[in-house]
């Protein structure tokens, strides 16, 4: 046993003798390396090692610029754009990182919060910001942590808001070298290529610098301190003709006002000077006599704004931004011109025989204050519009397809070359955008001249009389060899407005009526007959209407959609609609009623029935429901006839909506079943008459009203239509799981002012091409947030004389919240009658339900304020309205005007009669009931966070608030469009086609789609008025390729 542990411990220690003689060998090795290296080659290797710090470094910083938007819209700021970039470390004492920031807070490597004495145009110097960029501490050969500039033009803390930030901001450092001279010459070609950042390696220390550690910062990780003499050079300011790469005179000499004179700074390496003055880059030369030290030896990596925004066109989030602002724009000019408003262009402006040319001129439609907020003064300089004086004089070739329009979007785009070649031979041949001369014969400032803009034919066209025609592609897109840096981007402003109505004209008592109307001049689309007149005497079936986009957009990889709408007057309802751009035109529109113009068929030719596929987002403000029997699951079992196509039955087929409150069998503590509801085209079965396709819920089906209902059957053909969501009974507030159908008591309100929303539908597409083309689909992923707006009723409104005049406003609370305003706050007021206090006023609070609002000097007194009319029938006698308007101050037989009332059957001149001193009353004889005229309407101007979020559609909902559910959501799939039979020999299927296995042609579904509006309503009767007022405004898309 003796003897097996000796030799087993022999062995053992033969082992360890043979790893120690390897490992010596290995030293040894290494040794011999390391020692046989040239001094070249070790010079080299720590170049690199300094180089990839400063690399890494580069990255990073251009990394925290790429998501330098998304983390302040994480902080609730908003409006902030892309081109800003971090201030260095100066130090735990200085830095001022919050309490709150435990990240931070009084560690090394955090980039400043800010500091004492910064301010706009601020350079700062300091450490680099290693913690707050994630890079842990990064070191230079010497072992020596990177230091870090920043220009003030650039650093994040103190925008200047009258510098424009995009390609062409300026920046206020330079970057200089030694030449042999006693000056230091700048290194860059032209202004734009200063540099907005360097890095600096400090590279071992000169005498004099003191590098011991802090008494006062925490430097655990990088040692030493935070004076930036200490690091970067020259030690004496003189030796390198006065430039250095610090800020003298201030706090560690880390910062200064560089506006008046760019901060030159030294980043080449060694700099030597000799006895003469002179200085050289690199060391002493061995063999000259001549005295010669070295003066500095900072390294640095600058960054330039063209490497900033080269980075951050790779950024998707930054194109959506730069083309949803081209969007916003393109439907706001030919609104503007549609409504014949005159376009007010800026330098350099122009005026051809048939043509006007010049920057886009400012506007609130797409101004700083629209999505993507914040980008309109930091563009628009980028921006140039040509405007037919008459008709659509222009030839405009978008993304190669050709156009006749009114107008040409050109987006400049980065500075290139030139072209064509300028024939000035004084003139840069590459495009400068300062404000110098063009040249010393062209006094004109760079920034004003458009050939430092535009390229090629569009130059030609933009400058030249008599030239109509621009081309480029639609979308700024990352660079390439087919969309360089400087490519123009070219939008064509169409003729006629956003949105094409597609309303008949109905005969009804009162005289003529439509059920939509859109005003380019205020962009606002209003559905429903409330605010022309009555619906009494109508047709039932002609009671439809909708708005679409005149043309259709690819439907890509989804869209984001905002509105915000109002119900001044509640109805049937209405529907958001996405539908089939080849399939339907902007005239297409669905029947009365139940259908609310969405689905089935008017019987109008004028008005083709909307094609499937489709989808909507359905408001719905009047629950249909022919029966009152509940199953045994306490679903509602509604009536659903699919008989022969008639009038009559396509107007009083069942609806299926769902009762969400107890007045209907359903459950209690809902006021109304209203609700909104994903919808497609049917209701999950065959339907013999696809024009009758109903928006039915999905649920059971009882047409006895006597035995419980059966669920409703499952389409059997093989390619089905999505089933329309079923409501989940009984609802349960927030549930886990979204539903694609919701109730919303709040559009139906009794209160007028609580019926105004903020509506944001993402619907993401998905669609992969097939192995065989009769089994294509597409997916639909829906979801649908609504957020109201607050707003109070007006019970009392006075007008006081003053210098400025004021208006007392009380409103009626809700629950015991009053107006919510805060003094300062500004106050929208409308609905008003008179419509004189209408508008947006700064506000002082009175008290929770009070406040004062002031007008603008010399605004005369509106009149009497009146609250509220409502109408009475009197048989045998004058029917009478009756009017509530606080201290009127009215007599029996004075007469009053009352303009701008809704519904409008109260407008006009009227002999009173008093009733009190708040009411009195007047004759109005009228064979239908009009409805009540409802209260002025206050509400704060600013959105909640909420709201401004669902607003911002160039970022989905996820990012700009995760905690928002949706109201609903559905996902669905829908089946590749059968065509006609496959073709005998190729081609086999027309264009956009593909032939499969059956022999048949097949075309994706929602290819290209077109947004729009449908509403419908029921006729008034003597008794019941039935029309119905939505306002819609403030629409925009975000497309996502």
């Amino acid at each position: 046993m003796m003897n097996r542990r000796r030799r087993s411990l022999a062995r053992k220690q033969h082992g360890f003798l043979l790893i120690a003689l390897l490992a010596l060998i290995a030293m040894g090795g290494l040794y011999f390396f390391i020692s046989n290296l040239t001094p070249e080659l070790l010079q080299a290797r720590r170049q690199q090692q300094t180089s990839e710090a400063l690399t890494q470094a580069r990255e990073a910083v251009l990394g925290y610029a790429v998501r330098y938007r998304e983390s302040q819209l994480a902080t609730g700021t908003s409006g902030i754009v892309y081109g800003y970039l971090p201030l260095p470390d100066l130090g735990s004492t200085r830095n001022n990182n919050q309490l709150t920031d435990s990240s931070c807070y009084g560690k090394e490597g955090c980039e400043a919060y800010n500091f004492s004495g910064n301010g706009i145009n601020v350079t700062v110097i300091g450490r680099f910001p290693w913690r707050t960029l994630g890079t842990g501490p990064l070191r230079d050969a010497n072992g020596e942590c990177l230091w870090y500039a920043v220009s003030g033009s650039h650093q994040r803390n103190q925008p200047d808001p009258a510098r424009p930030m995009n390609w062409d901001t300026l920046s206020q450092m330079d970057v200089v070298v030694a030449n042999g001279t006693a000056a230091m010459v700048s290194a860059v070609a032209s202004a734009h290529d200063r540099p907005i950042a360097v890095i600096f390696s400090p590279g071992p220390p000169l005498a004099g610098q003191d590098r011991s550690a802090s008494a006062t910062d925490t430097v655990t990780e990088c040692g030493g301190n935070y004076v930036v003499g200490n690091y970067l050079d020259p030690v004496v300011a003189t030796d390198l003709a006065g430039v250095t790469n610090y800020l003298a005179g201030t706090t560690n000499s880390a910062s200064g006002d560089t506006s008046a004179a760019n901060k030159s700074l030294s980043a080449g390496g060694a700099i030597n000077r000799r006895s003469d003055g002179t200085l050289g880059a690199g060391s002493c030369p061995p063999n000259d006599t001549a005295a010669c030290t070295i003066v500095a030896n900072d390294t640095g990596a600058a960054i330039t704004g063209e490497q900033l925004f080269r980075t951050l066109r790779g950024s998707s989030y930054f194109r959506t931004d730069i083309n949803a602002m081209l969007d916003q724009m393109s439907t706001c000019l030919r609104d503007q011109i549609a409504a014949g408003s005159a376009l007010s262009l800026q330098a350099p402006a122009a005026t051809h025989a048939e043509k006007s040319v010049g920057r886009i001129p400012d506007s609130s439609c797409y101004g700083n204050d629209s999505n993507p907020l914040g980008y309109f003064n930091n563009y628009k300089d980028q921006f140039f519009l040509a405007s037919c004086s008459s008709g659509s004089c222009l030839n405009v070739s978008v993304d190669g397809v050709p156009g006749s329009c009114v107008g040409a979007l050109l987006f400049a785009g980065q500075r290139g070359v030139k072209s064509p070649v300028p024939t000035d031979s004084g003139e840069s041949l590459v495009q400068l955008r300062n404000s110098d001369a063009v040249s010393a014969t062209n006094l004109a400032a760079n920034t004003n001249w458009p050939a430092n803009y535009l390229e090629g034919s569009n130059l030609t066209s933009f400058i030249t009389e008599g030239q109509i025609s621009f081309t480029g592609p639609s979308q700024f897109s990352q660079v390439s060899t087919s969309h360089p840096a400087n490519q123009d981007i070219v939008r064509c402003v169409p003729a006629g407005p956003s949105l094409t109505v597609a309303a008949p004209v109905v005969a009804a008592s009162a005289g003529n009526i439509q059920l939509a109307a859109y005003a380019p001049a205020t962009s606002a689309l209003t559905l429903g007959s409330a605010a022309i007149s009555s619906n009494y005497g109508a047709s039932t079936a002609a009671l439809s209407a909708c708005a679409w986009t005149p043309e259709t957009h690819a439907a890509g990889t989804g869209f984001r959609s905002y509105f915000r709408f109002r119900i001044r007057k509640v109805g049937e309802g209405f529907t958001f609609a996405v539908i089939d751009g080849d399939r339907n035109a902007a005239n297409a529109c669905g029947a009365a009623r139940q259908h609310l113009g969405y689905s089935g068929d008017s019987g109008n030719a004028s008005f083709p029935y909307i094609q499937w596929p489709k989808l909507a987002i359905e408001f719905d403000t009047s629950r249909n429901c022919n029966s009152g029997y509940i199953d045994a699951n306490g679903h509602p079992a509604c009536t659903f006839i699919e008989a022969a196509y008639t009038d009559s039955n396509t107007l009083s087929n069942g609806r299926n909506d769902p009762c969400y409150t107890g007045s209907c069998g359903g459950q209690i503590g809902y006021n109304n079943s209203h609700h909104v509801a994903v919808v497609y085209w049917g209701y999950g079965s065959a339907l013999n008459y696809p024009t009758q396709d109903d928006n039915a819920h999905d649920q059971a089906d009882d047409n006895s009203g006597a035995t419980p209902s059966t669920p409703m059957p499952t389409d059997p053909s093989p390619r089905p239509g999505p089933r329309n969501p079923a409501p989940v009974l009984p609802y349960v507030a927030n549930p886990a799981t979204i539903p694609g159908i919701a109730p919303y008591d709040r559009m139906g309100n009794t209160d007028v002012s609580q019926r105004e929303f903020h509506a944001r539908l993402e619907v993401t597409r998905t669609f992969t091409a097939p192995v065989d083309a009769k089994d294509g689909t597409t997916g639909v992923q829906v979801q649908f947030w609504i957020e109201p707006h607050s707003a109070k009723s007006i019970s009392a409104m006075t007008y006081n004389a003053g210098s400025p005049p004021t208006l007392t406003v009380t409103v009626t609370p809700i629950d015991g919240v009053g107006h919510g305003l805060s003094t300062g706050d500004t106050v929208v007021i409308k609905d008003a009658v008179p419509a004189g206090y209408n508008g947006e006023y700064p506000a002082t609070v009175i008290d929770a339900n009070s406040f004062t609002a002031t007008l603008p000097n010399g605004t005369a007194n509106p009149g009497r304020y009146i609250s509220a009319i409502t109408w009475t029938k009197i048989d045998f006698f004058t029917d009478q309205a009756t009017v509530t308007s606080a201290n009127h101050g009215l007599i029996n037989g004075n007469s009053i005007t009352i303009a701008g009332a809704i519904p409008t059957e109260y407008n006009g001149t009227h002999a009173i009669t008093w009733i009190s001193a708040n009411s009195y009353r007047f004759g109005l004889e009228l064979n239908y009931q009009p409805g009540t005229m409802a209260p002025a309407i206050a509400a704060p101007k600013a959105l909640t966070p909420r709201a401004i979020a669902l607003a911002n559609t160039t970022r989905p909902m996820s990012v700009l608030d995760a905690t928002a559910k949706p109201l609903v959501s559905h996902a669905a799939t829908i089946y590749d469009e059968q065509k006609s039979a496959c073709a005998a020999s190729a081609p086999l299927c027309p264009n956009g086609q593909s032939c499969g296995s059956d022999n048949m042609c097949y075309q994706p579904s929602f290819r290209n789609l077109r947004l729009g509006f449908t509403v419908a309503e029921r006729a008034s009767s003597s008794g019941t008025a039935r029309g119905q007022l939505i306002e819609i405004k403030d629409r925009s898309t975000t497309w996502l390729p």
